[in-house]
C-alpha cells in the first residue's frame, strides 16, 4: 500500500499489504496516523465535504508554517481535482518530480 502524503508531497510506502492495512484501519490505526494532521474542529469541517471535495490549506500542509501550527491555517473546501492538480504542479515546481497520476481525475 502506498500513500501520497499532503504534508511532504511524496508517495510513502505504508509497509503493509491490503489485508494488513484494512485490519489496521478497522482497529483504529488511522487515528494515530493522522494525529499530526488534525486540529480542533476538524471532524465538523471534514464532515461537511462531499465525496468530490477536499480541503485546501493556506499556508499549505507542506510548509513549515502549517507544520508549526495547523490550527492557524486557513481552510476551505475545493474540488478534489483542483486540489490534486495543485499537489501535482507543486511537486513538479519544487523538484521536477511528477507524482504520476495524481491530479488526473477519472470520471
Amino acid at each position: 500500500m502506498l500513500y501520497f502524503a499532503p504534508d511532504t508531497l511524496r508517495w510513502e510506502a505504508l509497509g503493509a499489504g491490503h489485508s494488513a492495512w484494512l485490519s489496521w484501519i478497522l482497529s483504529g490505526g488511522l487515528r494515530k496516523f493522522c494525529q499530526g494532521l488534525r486540529w480542533d474542529g476538524w471532524s465538523a469541517e471534514v464532515s461537511a465535504l462531499n465525496g468530490r471535495q477536499g480541503l485546501s490549506f493556506v499556508p499549505p500542509l507542506w510548509s513549515a508554517e502549517a507544520r508549526g501550527d495547523l490550527s492557524a491555517t486557513s481552510r476551505r473546501a475545493v474540488p478534489m481535482a483542483e486540489l490534486l492538480g495543485l499537489y501535482r504542479d507543486t511537486c513538479v515546481q519544487l523538484d521536477g518530480s511528477d507524482p504520476g497520476f495524481l491530479g488526473v481525475v477519472c470520471e
